[in-house]
């Protein structure tokens, strides 16, 4: 008889025991367990146990983030000096490893250390996340609804439905705000979250905007000189007004600055400047944000 296998419980064997585990600290092993003794007096034991571990995750590049997580087994009836856990010669062994939808293993770590005196060992997995999902159903709208957004300074007053136009585009965002926010763990805020929270602000900012714009469209008195005159500084146009005489047509320039602006004028002007000071701060800012995430 060169080995035999007896019953787990009739060895002496190391208390080990998942340190973070997510339920209960728990030895590894069971009743049905075999440990195999052979002739030289070396035993093999081969426990398997399904584990529950806590993970720290940290969703500041979410969706494009790694993460690491930590499998600690440590002896927690005796301390280092009296039982060395040592890593084994394959290490961590992925070929029964299935895909995932959501995450891919991308690197793998075994190493042993000591924790208050207990030996320890470490099993560490480094994950990242398949971003395809959130790329196509939350960040790519997104960006087309801050697209959106920016357009509301390109609808006209008198059309009736720029007010209703920008409180839309504002309920979308906070709509996917919402969305966002239910698939990240409640931890600190990710560059994303916070990219959702400036296109938020702009969406208010617009609705801000146009309100006004209304407000003043309407109006029939005359403009403050000092906002006409900051409106003659764009007007430098000259518009040519064709007269007939005996000998042919006469041509004369009059500078536009010199005819009566009114509010609509005003407000069709501010709408201008708004649409493209808001296009470059958006531009800018998703430009800094996906950088930053890539």
């Amino acid at each position: 008889m060169i080995s035999i296998n007896i019953p787990q419980r009739y060895v002496w064997k190391p208390a080990l025991a998942l340190q973070n585990g997510f339920t209960k600290l728990q030895e590894l092993g069971s009743s049905v367990i075999n440990v195999n003794i052979n002739i030289s007096g070396h035993v093999i034991w081969e426990p398997y146990e399904v584990f529950e571990s806590k993970c720290n995750i940290d969703v500041t590049y979410f969706p494009f983030d790694h993460q690491t997580c930590n499998i600690s087994f440590i002896d927690w009836s005796n301390n280092a000096k009296e039982v060395q856990i040592q890593e084994g010669t394959y290490g961590i062994v992925t070929g029964e490893l299935e895909d995932d939808a959501v995450w891919t293993v991308i690197s793998t770590k075994l190493y042993h250390d000591t924790f208050d005196s207990e030996s320890r060992l470490t099993y560490s997995v480094t994950i990242k996340r398949t971003p395809g999902f959130y790329v196509l159903n939350i960040i790519v709208p997104v960006i087309l609804l801050g697209v959106l957004n920016l357009f509301t300074f390109v609808l006209p007053a008198d059309s009736g439905e720029k007010m209703g136009y920008s409180i839309t585009v504002f309920l979308s965002f906070a709509v996917f705000l919402i969305i966002v926010n239910s698939e990240l763990p409640k931890t600190t805020g990710s560059i994303f979250g916070q990219y959702m929270i400036f296109q938020l602000g702009i969406a208010l900012f617009t609705v801000c905007v146009t309100a006004i714009q209304l407000r003043f469209h309407f109006r029939t008195d005359p403009v403050p000189r000092l906002l006409s005159a900051v409106m003659a500084c764009r007007c430098k146009s000259k518009r040519k007004i064709t007269d007939g005489n005996e000998n042919g047509k006469l041509d004369r320039d009059t500078d536009e600055s010199k005819l009566e602006e009114t509010w609509k004028d005003f407000i069709s002007f501010l709408d201008f400047i708004l649409f493209w000071v808001s296009f470059l701060v958006v531009l800018s800012f998703t430009i800094v944000v996906f950088l930053k995430l890539s």
